[in-house]
């Protein structure tokens, strides 16, 4: 009896378990509606400038690619490499401003990821008569929603569940905890990122930017007042003339270009030197010669966060402590 009852339960289970495995077809919700993916994607072109990234760190290998700036191979930054060469991926990629429909058609996608992008409801529409495609995270502006959430989303529409996803937070979760651990004297510091050039003047990074998330995560703060300023790309522009509004724990700068000579020309500001950023030193100037770590900052991708959680923690903490002595300086990573 006991050995029938054994049989049956087996066969049970065994006709169950397919049906429990099933995760396709999905319907995935986004800010532009619901896709229905009918099955598995094996050929997924990504139109988000940095949802390669995402893919890359989930184990996805996508047909085509978003090329955003710098000319890398295959569009990958130094920190998302190993992630491609790993799983093998040799992606086509686009270059342009305005997404081309004849492109994406070319790559015969049967899924077309645009997360970290701003298409509108009528390009959505056409790219959804090639492939299903899905749009940024619902709730959220363009490039605004947390990266967890855009993983999370990616991973739903190319797995079926968010199992990879959820284990890629858990891990970088982990590692911010560990620097904010290591650096206490961040907590409760004020910073953000800032760039500057002669024709739009200075430009900080609001609260809900991506990259300013990154820092808060370290336990620092937004300053006050600046907040209310950002615009809707959450951006605050300010004016040489009020640069005292800089007057922050730490503003980080991200350097894409060297030869633009950013540094040198906020020094030359002539307030610069009047407030605490210029005298006490508070200035960190991510610039390695080459933009990678001012990329790093601008992708802020489950790739390029655990490459800033080893070099930013350090520069912030030379930063905020007030001495001038104390000089941030880019580490060398490898």
């Amino acid at each position: 009896m006991a050995a029938r009852l054994l049989a049956i339960l087996t066969l049970v289970l065994a006709l169950v378990a397919p049906a429990l495995a099933q995760t396709f077809p999905i319907t995935v919700e986004h800010a532009l509606g619901e896709t229905t993916i009918p099955a598995k994607p094996q050929r997924v072109v990504s139109l988000g400038y940095v949802d390669h990234d995402y893919l890359f760190a989930l184990g996805v290998s996508p047909v085509g690619v978003r090329e955003w700036w710098a000319e890398y191979p295959y569009a990958t930054w130094p920190w998302a490499e190993a992630a491609r060469a790993a799983i093998g991926a040799e992606p086509e990629v686009f270059s342009g401003d305005t997404i081309s429909l004849e492109w994406v058609l070319a790559q015969n996608p049967d899924l077309i990821i645009a997360v970290f992008e701003a298409i509108d409801p009528s390009l959505y529409d056409q790219l959804s008569k090639i492939a299903p495609t899905i749009a940024n995270v619902k709730g959220f502006p363009s490039w605004g929603a947390p990266w967890q959430e855009n993983l999370r989303l990616m991973d739903r529409a190319t797995s079926g569940n968010s199992d990879k996803a959820e284990a890629i937070v858990a891990d970088i979760d982990a590692q911010v905890a560990a620097a904010r651990a290591a650096y206490p004297i961040l907590e409760g510091k004020t910073g953000t990122n800032a760039y500057y050039n002669p024709e739009e003047g200075l430009v900080l990074w609001g609260p809900t930017d991506t990259a300013s998330r990154l820092l808060l995560s370290f336990g620092m703060v937004y300053p006050a007042g600046l907040a209310d300023l950002q615009d809707e790309n959450s951006r605050i522009v300010v004016s040489a003339e009020n640069m005292r509004l800089l007057d922050a724990d730490v503003i980080v700068w991200p350097i894409d270009d060297p030869a633009a000579k950013v540094r040198e020309n906020v020094e030359a500001l002539p307030l610069y030197s009047n407030i605490r950023l210029g005298r006490e030193q508070r200035s960190v100037w991510l610039d390695d010669g080459h933009g990678v770590f001012s990329g790093a900052l601008s992708f802020q991708s489950p790739l390029s966060i655990p490459y800033l959680i080893k070099l930013l923690p350090p520069m912030l903490a030379a930063a905020v402590d007030g001495d001038p002595a104390t000089v941030p300086t880019v580490p060398k990573l490898d």
